[in-house]
């Protein structure tokens, strides 16, 4: 590892600030699986080398089983790096008491100092901390758990302004998926470090971006802003058969610079897929825009980590001018196959400060998969199916019976899927696993004889190699399968007719017409000794499965079996317009009048349309014993008077768009398939009934978005005499949602309570006016939405319902002067929102009641109730004050007093 620490060329620079107490810069723990119980665990820590006094000759390790201990560090002194960096690490073993998951972790004060995002600008007092959680797995039957190695140093380099990228490049040994996540750094054991920001929110904008791949750990900044030093942490959690089994978290110091630099280009492949035992070349260009720089590349991942066969790069890890060229090769083997991709990160850095510059990454992913089985076979037997596929295979031999066998997988019917070099196993395609692992063999095929089958039906098969590691007591996990082999159908006996053909020649609701084709039994199967002819084949149809009846003039007879007969059907003078037609042969051996056996049954394609806005929906339905996997769909031309392809699809669905609506379209399917019988024609082409339909706007504008700003939320600046309104904006569906963009006006709903009782409050003619203020009077509780309907009056779904709440307010004053003056001769509130009555009375200063209303207005002139004015002076009052509910209810709300003071000179 430290060679791989010191190849990355010195990457971190860092000004020197004195031997202060400030320290830990990144670092991670990670572990290897060394005994049933037993791990040996690794502390790397990158520290600050000229922090002598707070330099560390041994951690205090705690095991997460309620133990801990000092390990001292395993490297010596540390090793140091240029730039002020020293690389520690401290290793250990450890037996824990049981079968369970476990948190190792340790911490240690401090980080160094100055750093931009962890509680500046005191970083120095924040604790560093890591911690790694694993789970022993049964080892007799789960195998081993090692944690992942993290191949990518800690620290890394930026230019504000430039884009900056990392990959920590996490390998697992034992072949378990990997997922990253960006996490706070933490300080202690579930507490993150105090006043952290993500790196993108010093200094924020549209370009100052941090995001993280989740599935390659690529961490992304686009761009720095401010120089300095950051810290991120990534959790890097691992997953075996889909349960979490260990958490890693790396903590990782970024040093931003001021610098006038861009950083090196590589240019290669992203993503290829190999089968084991091909050699991978892959070229590699690397540049730099920067005139007069060196540029040294590198590369980690996990094909360098592999025992047998690493792969290598074909320049020095030294400086050299650009451009260059170089490449990656790798000779795979069967002992690489993974269900994974093997991840790969490229890095080129350039030497403008000298030993360092900025560097660029570049990931690739790269997969090994499983060679198929080659040439399988079948051959009927008397009542089984003997399977027969080339031996050896040519990943029989590998380290450590890395290479389990093979499973053999069935389906009725074909499924002819195109062969992709990165598809592996077979699972969802309809197969059933029949045979788990076998390696059953005669010297010069592997051998499997499939005895649980009927005749009649045709059965196709595939096999898969199977790969696993093996746990400790000889048990596999993390299996692997490889590429399919070839499918192989075939029947156990062909004594029954085959139907081949049943496809419209006409549509008509009078003189449809269909043709029907079949194929004779085989003599070697049918035995003709034992059953002699004559041989009769009566066609039966109708237009549904439970309607079959025998067709006239659809009974064709030989006496011989080999002799000429009629195989094909015209049924003609039927409805195709309304439904598909099913058919079934019956098959005759002798002067039987029992069907000696009858053809499996077959439809005709039928297609149906769905008229929409500008296009045409289709979907067709069929009941076949062939499958059919392609489908050609032909629209009518007016100009060739003809139907021509307009599209293909495996799907039984398509959609014909930017059509014109009122304009008549005519379409048939043609469809493709298959036995998967070598000896049965391919495909089996048959054709619909045409079917015509005029697109029609039936589709709906998408909903607004709304957005309702109420009254409450200016309140604080309405006064008595003002106008209350909500006021509700929208935006314009017909901008996003393009298919839809006929938008003619926008209606308004309201609801007192939210439930389904909504009534159209405005309609807001036209897309220009997005906007409408809701006067409100005593009331402001209740429910906004809005619709869009357009020119053929089809209206949208509500948009994102909005609730508001009243928010009543009353205020009074305290002070008035009722001398004539046309200024506050009146005493009214200051705020009066929402308020249904009160109940107001004043008292003079003996406690008599000189003044009282319900009116919410007040509007007291000073008088009392003998209309004769009240002298200056100051008096108390109480007031109740209700607020009218939708309901109808009248609800107390507050309780006012206080004084106040009349004044009339």
């Amino acid at each position: 590892m430290l060679n791989r620490l010191l190849s990355l060329s010195l990457i971190f620079l860092i000004t020197a600030t004195g031997l202060y107490a400030t320290h830990n810069r990144a670092g991670e723990i990670t572990f290897e699986q060394i005994g049933d119980l037993t791990i040996r665990m690794t502390i790397t820590t990158y520290t600050k080398t000229s922090s002598t006094s707070a330099d560390r000759d041994s951690l205090e390790i705690f095991w997460g089983d309620d133990t801990s201990e000092f390990v001292a560090r395993s490297n010596g002194l540390g090793d140091e790096l240029d730039n002020d960096v020293k690389v520690n690490l401290y290793i250990a073993e450890h037996t824990y008491p049981g079968r369970a998951t476990y948190t190792i972790f340790f911490m240690d004060p401090n980080r160094v100092g100055s750093i931009l995002n962890v509680n500046p600008p005191n970083s120095v007092d924040v604790p560093f901390y890591l911690e790694t959680s694993f789970t022993f797995l049964n080892t007799q039957f789960q195998g081993i758990n090692n944690s992942p190695q993290l191949l990518q140093a800690p620290l890394d380099f930026a230019c504000v302004g430039q884009p900056f990228f990392h990959n920590p490049n996490a390998y697992d040994p034992d072949g378990d998926s990997l997922a990253y996540e960006l996490i706070v750094p933490l300080q202690q054991e579930g507490t993150p470090v105090p006043d952290y920001s993500r790196p993108d929110q010093i200094a924020p904008g549209l370009d100052n971006i941090v995001s993280l791949n989740e599935v390659t750990g690529e961490f992304s900044w686009i761009a720095p802003k401010i120089q300095g030093e950051y810290n991120i942490a990534i959790r890097i959690n691992e997953f075996r058969d889909g349960l979490l089994i260990s958490s890693i978290v790396r903590d990782m110091q970024i040093l931003v610079m001021n610098c006038d630099n861009r950083p090196p280009t590589i240019e290669t492949v992203d993503e290829i897929c190999v089968i084991a035992g091909e050699t991978i070349d892959l070229e590699i260009l690397v540049d730099d825009v920067d005139e007069g720089q060196q540029v040294m590349f590198s590369g980690t991942g996990g094909p360098f980590e592999q025992e047998l066969s690493p792969a290598e790069i074909t320049t020095e890890s030294i400086y050299q001018d650009v451009p260059f060229t170089t490449s990656f090769i790798w000779e795979t083997r069967c002992e690489h196959i993974s269900e994974h991709y093997y991840q790969v990160v490229f890095r080129a850095v350039d030497d403008f400060l000298g030993n360092t510059g900025l560097a660029t990454l570049k990931t690739i992913r790269i997969k090994v998969v499983g060679p198929p089985p080659e040439n399988l076979t079948a051959e009927p037997l008397e009542a089984s199916m003997l399977l027969r596929w080339d031996f050896p295979y040519s990943c029989m031999d590998t380290e450590d019976n890395y290479f389990q066998g093979f499973s053999v997988w069935r389906k009725l019917l074909s499924n002819p899927f195109p062969f992709d070099s990165c598809e592996v196993g077979l699972d969802g395609r309809g197969y059933e696993k029949i045979e788990f692992n076998t390696n059953a063999n005669n010297g010069s095929f592997y051998e499997y004889e499939d005895v649980d089958i009927e005749d009649g039906r045709t059965y196709c098969y595939r096999v898969l190699a199977e790969f696993a590691l093996i746990s400790p007591s000889g048990n596999p996990f993390n299996r692997v399968e490889s590429i399919p082999s070839n499918e192989i159908c075939m029947q156990l006996k062909r004594d029954i007719p085959l139907l081949t053909t049943v496809t419209v020649e006409g549509t008509d609701e009078a003189t449809g017409s269909i043709f029907i084709d079949w194929i004779r039994p085989l003599a070697v199967d049918l035995d003709t000794i034992a059953n002699p002819g004559p041989y009769r084949y009566v066609l039966r149809g109708g237009d549904s499965p439970s309607t079959l009846q025998e067709i006239p003039g659809a009974d064709f007879t030989s006496t011989f079996f080999n002799e000429e007969v009629d195989t094909s059907f015209l049924h003609t003078n039927i409805n195709t317009v309304a439904s598909a037609f099913f058919y079934e042969v019956d098959f005759y051996s002798g002067n039987g009048t029992t069907p000696f056996g009858s053809s499996n049954m077959a439809s005709s394609v039928f297609l149906n349309i769905e008229p929409n806005d500008q296009r045409l929906e289709l979907d067709w339905e069929y009941f076949t014993p062939w499958v059919n996997h392609t489908f050609i769909i032909y629209r009518f031309d007016d100009a060739t008077q003809s139907f021509d392809s307009i599209g293909i699809t495996s799907e039984e669905v398509y959609v014909d768009r930017e059509l014109e609506n009122g304009t008549e379209y005519c379409y048939l399917v043609e469809s493709l398939g298959s036995y998967g019988l070598d000896d049965i024609p391919d495909p089996l082409v048959n054709r619909s009934q045409e079917r015509c339909a005029i697109p029609v706007d039936l589709e709906p504008p998408c909903p607004p978005e709304l957005i309702v700003q109420s009254v409450c939320d200016k309140i604080d600046d309405i006064k008595v005499d003002d106008e209350l309104f909500n006021e509700l904006f929208w935006t314009n569906p017909d901008i996003e949602c393009i298919e839809t963009n006929d938008v003619s006006f926008f209606n308004v709903y309201f609801s007192l309570d939210g439930g389904s009782s909504y009534e159209i409050i405005e309609v807001i003619q036209g897309t220009t006016t997005l906007n409408f203020n809701h006067i409100v009077d005593d009331n402001l509780l209740g429910c906004y939405a809005v619709t869009a309907v357009d020119i053929n009056g089809n209206e949208s779904e509500f948009s994102n319902i909005i609730c508001v709440d009243n928010c009543p307010l009353y205020e009074l004053p305290n002070t008035f002067t009722p001398n004539g003056d046309g200024f506050n001769d009146l005493f009214i509130p200051i705020k009066n929102v929402f308020i249904s009555r009160v109940e107001f009375k004043v008292f003079n200063r003996w406690g008599n009641l000189v003044f009282e209303t319900e009116d919410p207005i007040l509007n007291w002139n000073g008088d009392n109730f003998s209309n004769e004015p009240l002298s200056d002076g100051t008096y108390y009052y109480t007031s109740k004050v209700f607020e009218q509910l939708p309901s109808g209810t009248v609800e107390e709300i507050d309780f006012l007093s206080g004084f106040i003071h009349l004044i009339r000179g």
